[in-house]
């Protein structure tokens, strides 16, 4: 070969050019916009392989091409709580509205500050605090201690009347009460629905039980009774320590599209 025709020649791409360097520009480029995305949603025979597109899409950083102002604009139209495709579940459990949410905080400043201030609360769908709070933690170690100290009572009252087991019976139950107490704080602590709910069967068992055995007892000491018997702290506990409401932007489950 000539040297003119080696002159000519293209150049050779580089050893040590990866082919994914390569390849990613055009997997970018090939990306469907965000509008695209949207109208397939918005069409009347969207299914769940749409909303998971648009899901996954909202995750993505913008093009470089992409007006950010035009992005904005677009994710502030999915969190309107006027808008139904907010509410659309892909098939990991995330709403829209969810993933717009993240998208936007996502742009950082100044548009990640348009976004609505109900949506910065964070709160659940009962208006509580989510997590564990002080009050509430010391509000249940108080309630087990005292709670103990009357199975105490009610194991000495036993033992009084001679009933076998009366101190597997007391002490087994407060051993459980504290399990269950426990358990229901490190589900507060750690966000664990399921954690909450099973903790809380035990915390309004332990309420309705109290309540029986303070009723008959009130009638026989003129309801001195009902000041004594933790049937009060037992109840506040279970009432304040009863499972979190999903938020309405957390994954839900929901039926499958067509």
């Amino acid at each position: 070969m000539s040297q003119q025709a080696l002159r000519s020649a293209p150049p050779l791409a580089s050893v040590d050019e990866a082919p994914g360097d390569v390849a990613a520009p055009i997997a970018a480029e090939s990306s469907p916009p965000l509008a695209f995305l949207l109208e397939e949603v918005r069409s009347p025979g969207v299914v769940r392989a749409d909303i998971d597109a648009l899901i996954v899409g909202l995750g993505r950083p913008a093009a470089p091409d992409e007006p950010p102002r035009e992005r904005a604009d677009l994710l502030l139209g999915l969190l309107d709580r006027s808008n139904p495709v907010g509410d659309s579940t892909g098939s990991g459990g995330v709403k829209v509205r969810h993933a717009a949410k993240e998208a936007l905080l996502a742009m950082g400043y100044p548009y990640a500050l348009e976004l609505p201030p109900e949506l910065l609360e964070a709160k659940g769908a009962d208006g509580r605090e989510p997590g564990l709070s002080v009050g509430n933690a010391v509000l249940a170690l108080g309630s087990a201690l005292y709670q103990s100290a009357g199975l105490g009572v009610v194991w000495f009252f036993l033992s009084y009347l001679r009933i076998p087991a009366a101190a597997e019976v007391s002490f087994g139950t407060g051993a459980v009460l504290w399990l269950f107490t426990l358990l229901s704080l490190v589900g507060h602590h750690s966000r664990s629905r399921d954690l909450q709910s099973i903790g809380s069967v035990v915390l309004w068992v332990a309420a309705v039980l109290w309540i029986i055995v303070a009723l008959p007892m009130a009638v026989f000491s003129y309801g001195v009774a009902l000041l004594f018997v933790p049937w009060h702290l037992a109840l506040w506990t279970a009432i304040s320590l009863r499972p979190e409401a999903e938020s309405e932007d957390a994954p839900v489950k929901g039926p499958p599209l067509p």
